[in-house]
């Protein structure tokens, strides 16, 4: 039975912009946005460490990629609603599990993140990414449930499937 509900950021309650990004670098510069953005997302290079390697593929400065970033990243209105009416109801713990970033977060959410959710379990703090299933029992243990208790709610196949060997 489903009991927990875990929420993506991007792609899910606001627009992803790795794509973008991705696309606007060279062809044969273009995978090194994949890998900044994984470095990221790890905790293995700060956010700022992160705008100024992007920038740098991108031939941009960090503010340029700052401004692009904010303008891109859109909310998902009525996912977000629909979520309010879950947490007043009560049935069911609600989480986020995303390879955002702690300065992103706070710029997208403030303190209504904990108005949302009831666990919020963020990449670069574990040292873990998806689509790596550990991240995905973690998070299940945060939010108090067994991982086939939960159900994930991302845009990317892979990070579903992490989810899914969790359990």
């Amino acid at each position: 039975m489903i009991r927990g509900i875990i929420f993506d950021c991007f792609g899910v309650l606001y627009t992803g912009s790795l794509t973008l990004m991705a696309s606007m670098a060279p062809d044969d510069r273009r995978q090194e946005i994949y890998d900044i953005n994984l470095q990221k997302d790890y905790g293995y290079i700060s956010y700022d460490e992160y705008l100024a390697k992007t920038a740098e593929v991108l031939g941009l400065q960090s503010g340029d990629i700052e401004k692009i970033l904010r303008e891109k990243h859109v909310r998902n209105k009525e996912l977000v609603a629909y979520i309010k009416e879950l947490r007043a109801k009560g049935e069911y713990k609600l989480g986020m599990l995303s390879n955002i970033g702690e300065r992103t977060m706070q710029e997208l959410f403030g303190e209504e993140l904990h108005e949302l959710f009831d666990t919020v379990v963020l990449s670069y703090q574990e040292g873990l990414a998806k689509p790596n299933p550990v991240i995905f029992t973690l998070m299940a243990e945060r939010i108090g449930l067994r991982p086939e208790e939960c159900v994930m709610i991302d845009d990317l196949a892979d990070n579903c499937e992490g989810a899914e060997v969790a359990g």
